[in-house]
């Protein structure tokens, strides 16, 4: 059934998402549930760069027309580009990409030299892209997204190396979402497309590089090679998974960009106190955070992984004597960072248990007198039915291991 598939439908029936007809088509408004699980993965991929020694910054939603000149983007993407006029003439343009910025910010820093490099930046970077209203869908193409965006700055000598380790960053990453068949595309050139930036000198330089990955790799990894397919800028390596409806997605990606420093004019000096050009590494490990949830709300059909869930766990007394105890439940809970909420309502028991299924909260407890003089707890758990009554230790500790182990 369409319900049990479709993003849209679950994302609303979860109040994780809606779409407004006054606010505009492909703008996502996050609900108190969903902001949660937003923030959840966005804190998940920061404990992630910063253990990789990234920076985070911040960058403003909007800049002048110039630095996309500069760039290249306002040329290439022109017609999906939102500008800000005044007295009909364009001053600044909603940022399309995050990658401008970051080469602003490394321009700040002034005299960087070969031991300051590699230089990692990362921001949770939000753009905005005028896509065709036939284009949108949801959180899969949407007019305002976020990307986990990171660009790495280095010599030549440190491209291997990080590339293979964010290769496995990624790797890990859609493991622990369950995400187990991953194709590693190669994105290269078409040598009859003149859209792209740069020398031919330089794009044989960046293509040998991303090839030999290629070579490196593909005994550990589904690999192709796709013409036409690399960024204006330079080759790139995308990520694209499988989910449980066995469609294929483009996610992360990884990209070298010789071209970009060159029209920044961003320099670092080497051993022998000369000028030289770092290489960009550009990197998305989820690539649009919208687009992610979307295709994990679906690859799961609703039954969202339980450490992203705002609440995890009801507390279901029968009578209201069965309170007390339901209350020294959940103060045990609470101390261990369990979410939990206690049902104090007057609706009969099967309507509550039917209410918390269908929302996604998959530990039910249920307290009554039995429960109580025995000193156990009952426990219910999504997808696996009735566990019964457990003794009180041995229930808590079941309960703090299941959601431990997501």
């Amino acid at each position: 059934m369409k319900q049990n598939k479709d993003h849209k439908i679950i994302g609303n029936k979860l109040k994780l998402f809606f779409f407004s007809n006054y606010i505009g088509s492909g703008l996502p408004i996050w609900l108190p549930n969903g902001l949660y699980l937003y923030n959840k993965i966005k804190n998940f991929i920061r404990k992630i760069n910063i253990k990789q020694k990234y920076e985070e910054i911040f960058t403003p939603h909007i800049a002048k027309k110039r630095l996309f000149n500069i760039s290249g983007h306002l040329k290439k993407y022109n017609n999906n580009i939102f500008k800000i006029t005044k007295n009909n003439k364009i001053n600044y343009l909603l940022k399309p990409m995050n990658c401008p910025f970051h080469c602003e910010i490394y321009k700040y820093y002034k005299n960087i030299t070969y031991k300051d490099l590699p230089k990692k930046f990362f921001e949770f970077g939000t753009v905005y892209r005028n896509e065709k209203s036939g284009e949108i869908n949801g959180l899969f193409r949407t007019r305002i997204f976020t990307q986990d965006d990171g660009h790495i700055f280095c010599r030549k000598k440190n491209i291997y190396k990080i590339i293979y380790k964010i290769i496995e960053d990624i790797k890990y990453i859609y493991n622990y979402f369950n995400f187990k068949k991953i194709y590693i595309r190669f994105s290269l050139k078409d040598k009859n497309n003149k859209n792209y930036i740069g020398d031919n000198k330089i794009w044989k330089k960046s293509q040998k590089i991303i090839l030999n990955i290629k070579k490196n790799i593909e005994l550990n990894y589904n690999t192709y090679i796709k013409y036409n397919e690399a960024a204006f800028y330079g080759p790139k390596i995308d990520f694209i998974i499988k989910d449980s409806l066995n469609r294929k997605w483009q996610l992360g990606t990884i990209q070298i960009d010789y071209n970009t420093p060159i029209r920044f004019n961003l320099k670092y000096i080497n051993k022998n106190n000369k000028y030289k050009y770092p290489i960009i590494i550009h990197r998305a490990l989820l690539g649009s955070i919208e687009r992610f949830i979307g295709i994990l709300i679906e690859h799961t059909k609703g039954n969202i992984p339980i450490w992203l869930l705002k609440k995890q766990l009801v507390i279901i007394p029968i009578n209201k004597i069965n309170l007390k105890y339901s209350i020294k439940i959940y103060k045990i809970l609470i101390k261990k960072k369990i979410r939990i909420i206690i049902d104090k309502t007057k609706k009969n028991l099967n309507e509550k248990i039917k209410y918390y299924e269908k929302n996604n909260i998959p530990i039910i407890l249920i307290i009554g007198n039995k429960e109580e003089k025995n000193k156990t707890i009952f426990i219910r758990i999504k997808k696996i039915g009735k566990l019964g009554n457990l003794k009180f230790k041995k229930a808590i500790k079941l309960i703090f291991n299941i959601i431990k182990n997501r």
